[in-house]
């Protein structure tokens, strides 16, 4: 969604809750020019702020998506642990069998680590084959606490994967819904501006209080100076 203001989100906000202040005082001033910025608009202006104000921005869904993404990492280093040790059972159980070896990975391992996707699959493959070959790497001396964990943690991974998915596409649904909200704060605020282009036009300084941040023109300013 596109931003209808030039300004930081951080700066609208502070615009809107000066605008606000000033409000508290001036609001009658501005219904006697125009019926339609009167209470509900002013309490409609407060209520959109206040919502700002506790959003938390988009710091907190990068916050979030930082933390889903330290646990997913976290478990594909717990899964190459996993493996070197798998690897040392899987040696000695099949010392001379370059096929069985070939089925744990063996030789192609350190290639698909790299890769999210690719260690993923590759441990949801080389659990089928730890439950082929399970009562023989029992036998060696591994033991079944371990092999399920190396069965478990292709799960692990894909969970820790879904919720990281989960939470990207949440934060592009609730970025679009703050521009939204944003966007309405900033379009009460050019009423109030606008109006106050009369209101206050032998107040310059009153006036002042509700113009739009130096530096930052609005998106109609700017389209009508291209123009």
């Amino acid at each position: 969604m596109r931003r209808n203001y030039n300004l930081s989100d951080d700066e609208l906000v502070q615009y809107g809750y000066t605008v606000l202040e000033h409000l508290n005082s001036d609001l009658p001033d501005f219904t006697s020019m125009d019926a339609d910025l009167n209470e509900d608009k002013r309490s409609d202006l407060a209520a959109k702020i206040e919502v700002a104000l506790r959003d938390g921005g988009d710091e907190a869904n990068k916050s979030e998506i930082g933390q889903k993404t330290e646990t997913l990492l976290s478990e594909m280093s717990n899964a190459r642990k996993l493996y070197n040790q798998l690897r040392y059972w899987v040696l000695k159980t099949y010392p001379r069998s370059k096929a069985i070896q070939r089925q744990f990975g063996i030789g192609r391992f350190t290639k698909v680590s790299r890769n999210q996707t690719s260690l993923i699959g590759f441990f949801y493959e080389l659990s089928e084959t730890v439950k082929q070959y399970m009562t023989e790497l029992t036998a060696a001396g591994a033991t079944e606490a371990f092999l399920n964990e190396v069965i478990a943690q292709a799960d692990k991974m894909k969970n820790a994967e879904v919720q990281q998915e989960v939470v990207k596409g949440n934060r592009t649904v609730s970025t679009a819904e703050r521009i939204g909200r944003l966007n309405e704060i900033y379009d009460i605020l050019r009423e109030f501006n606008a109006a106050a282009e009369f209101t206050y036009f032998a107040q310059p300084e009153k006036r002042e209080f509700y113009r739009t941040p130096a530096g930052t023109p609005s998106v109609e300013e700017e389209e009508s100076l291209e123009a």
